[in-house]
Order: structure tokens, then C-alpha cells, then sequence
């Protein structure tokens, strides 16, 4: 996965007019499993990320979301809706959140919301996410977050 930092809270990030850049950029890797939810097009899993930021901050993050996703099916071209939720640690405290908020810190809550779509390989798609770290509303005592936007790709196996 690659994607770039963004400035501003999440939903500036959805809104044209607000989104601005930060500067600052990530690539990184992901594993994750799932399980299908009874017989419905929902499945439950989790996914560990490693990711490597570069530009205006330099330092590796870990996030472990729980992910629930629901599945599309083809034909439809878009073939899962995804929300995951779990811990972000860095392993220095992030500079666009410093930048942003003026404090931060390593663990935080880490959330993402994805858009999975079909390629010609049906083992192999590719999706657009929000990768999001922020102090969950106060479950963390500063307040401070950041959002990336992010494409991959994907293999299943």
C-alpha cells in the first residue's frame, strides 16, 4: 500500500474544497485474515499493518484493526465496504500531528474505512482507504489524530 498524509481532521479529508496535503507520504504492507458472518455477505477479521512514513515525518507504524467488511459480489466492480478499528503505535511520535495539533503521542486509536474493487484475477483486487490515527474522542489523553489517503493492492490466498 502507498498513500499521503493529509492535513486537517478526517471528514476534511472527504470534503474537495477542505482537503489539503501534508507533505508527508507512507507505503507499507499488510496481513490479514476473515471469516464469513453465518451466511450473510458480511465477514469479520483482522489485519496487522506496517507502515513507513517518509516526507515530513520519518518513522515506522503498527496497527491492528479488527475489520468488518461487507461483500458486494461481482459483477458490480466494487467488491467489499470496509470499517476496521483497533491500536496505532509509532515508533516516534508522528510530526504531522505535532505540526497539526501542536502535541502527540506513539499509541493511538487507529481506524480505516476501505473500498475494495474487482480486477480481472479474481484472487487479486485493489481498494482505496483512510488510514486514520486519533485519540479516539478522549480515550487518549492528547488530542491530536491524522488521516492518509491509501491504494493497494490485494492478494488472497
Amino acid at each position: 500500500m502507498v498513500g499521503t498524509m493529509t492535513e486537517g481532521s478526517w471528514h476534511e479529508t472527504v470534503s474537495p474544497d477542505r482537503l489539503s496535503f501534508a507533505g508527508s507520504h507512507l507505503v507499507g504492507v499488510a496481513v490479514g485474515t476473515d471469516q464469513p458472518l453465518g451466511h450473510s455477505q458480511f465477514s469479520l477479521g483482522a489485519e496487522a499493518q506496517l507502515v513507513a512514513h517518509f516526507g515530513r515525518q520519518d518513522h515506522l507504524e503498527l496497527s491492528v484493526p479488527i475489520v468488518l467488511r461487507y461483500h458486494l459480489g461481482r459483477p458490480t466492480g466494487v467488491a467489499s465496504l470496509a470499517a476496521g478499528l483497533g491500536l496505532s503505535y509509532a515508533t516516534k511520535v508522528p510530526q504531522v500531528e505535532i505540526d497539526r495539533n501542536g502535541a502527540s503521542q506513539r499509541w493511538f486509536i487507529h481506524w480505516m474505512a476501505e473500498v475494495e474493487f474487482d480486477l480481472p484475477d479474481p484472487a487479486v483486487t485493489s481498494f482505496l482507504r483512510l488510514h486514520h490515527r486519533s485519540d479516539g474522542y478522549g480515550i487518549f489523553e492528547v488530542d491530536a489524530g491524522s488521516t492518509g489517503f491509501v491504494f493497494g493492492v490485494r492478494r488472497r490466498f
